[in-house]
């Protein structure tokens, strides 16, 4: 099944800030939630993890990410990652493009658009879901990238534990009632 996901969010920083953190992977890995690298393979491929909690059940994907386009004077950046659940039981790749833009009056727009294509136990969730479920992670995944632009030294709290799938999917699940019910997708 395949999912496009197109996400931006907007942040005070200057377009070389934001650059010098998102055009390496090894400084945004901490903000992606439950995932790590595992080995640097070149200086634009990465061997990694992340890892996802249900219950007491916790779940590892493993893969590899390479960056196939950086681009410093357009604030481009293309990848394309490839996982495999270690048990065997699906697996997913993607490819994303990234790009900045700089604000009139200062900041950053910071704007992701993925093709993610996904087989076996992830697919049973559906398309919607999926999108539903990958916009409460870039959630988070924004306010630590954000927290990181502000203490660009420090360690992201949290960020070796593994994804929460229940609290994932069940914020992804009220979004989707909300917008059913023509609501909005923001909790109140």
């Amino acid at each position: 099944m395949a999912v496009r996901i197109e996400n931006t969010f907007e942040v005070s920083e200057t377009i070389g800030e934001v650059w010098a953190l998102l055009s390496d992977p090894r400084n945004v890995v901490g903000c992606v939630p439950g995932a790590k690298i595992i080995e640097t393979v070149d200086d634009r491929t990465f061997k990694g993890a992340i890892s996802v909690k249900v219950g007491p059940s916790l779940t590892e994907y493993k893969g590899e990410v390479k960056i196939v386009r950086l681009e410093e004077q357009l604030h481009l950046l293309e990848l394309d990652g490839r996982g495999q659940d270690v048990r065997g039981k699906g697996g997913a790749s993607m490819k994303m493009t990234g790009s900045l833009e700089a604000l009139d009056g200062g900041g950053t727009r910071v704007t992701a658009i993925s093709e993610v294509n996904v087989v076996g136990m992830l697919a049973q969730f559906g398309g919607r879901m999926l999108t539903d479920v990958s916009g409460v992670i870039f959630k988070q995944f924004t306010e630590r990238f954000q927290e990181k632009l502000k203490n660009p030294g420090a360690e992201i709290q949290g960020a070796d534990k593994p994804i929460k799938g229940v609290r994932v999917v069940s914020k992804a699940l009220g979004q989707s009632i909300r917008r059913a019910l023509g609501g909005s997708d923001e909790p109140r």
